[in-house]
């Protein structure tokens, strides 16, 4: 089987596992297998490509092997409400698109929240709008968390401290972030 072949193969399988996910029992035994089965496929296309974010590129058009023959990326039309899970143990972050000094992310949030004493402190700008289900955020220095619910948004500059407090339990909170400038990832 070609390099190419097993990737798609590959990438059908991810997203079937994905999709059923969403539906399993978030603390039983098949939901931690198919996690287990994800970051598989995941390493396994690290190793055939040397990109760690394969699966989540070419799910939104682009293709490697278009870039490498130097043609544009298929255009694709997609919803930021597809394949959005119920439930979750960690937070779901899927790069929608990358271009030179900047980057767009789906985040889907179950009930996740920063661990205690931690703060996120980024070299790029961030800004983030929430889409659904709501969220606390603090910025280190303000006496309580900003409330967040659908439609507000916020930009966060560069090396402004700030954590996630909390996040809807009972409702998948999803959240648009674009980060511009610094250093990539």
């Amino acid at each position: 089987m070609d390099r190419e072949r097993l990737l798609a193969a590959m990438g059908g399988c991810r997203e079937t596992i994905t999709r059923e996910q969403a539906r399993m029992e978030i603390s039983g035994p098949l939901y931690f297998s198919s996690s287990t089965v994800l970051a598989a496929i995941d390493g396994l296309a690290l190793m055939l490509t040397g990109r760690r974010d394969y699966f989540h590129l070419t799910g939104h058009g682009v293709h490697e092997g278009n870039a490498a023959a130097g043609r544009k990326p298929m255009l694709a039309t997609r919803n930021l409400f597809a394949n959005v899970p119920e439930r979750l143990i960690d937070e779901e972050i899927t790069i929608l698109a990358e271009f030179p000094g900047a980057r767009i992310e789906r985040i889907v949030s179950t009930g996740q929240a920063s661990q205690p004493g931690f703060w996120y402190d980024q070299e790029r700008v961030e800004w983030v709008v929430l889409l659904s289900g709501s969220a606390g955020l603090l910025f280190d220095g303000e006496g309580a968390p900003r409330s967040l619910r659908p439609g507000d948004y916020v930009e966060i500059p560069a090396h402004a401290r700030h954590r996630v407090e909390w996040t809807d339990a009972n409702e998948a909170t999803v959240w648009l972030t674009v980060h511009v400038g610094g250093k990539a990832g």
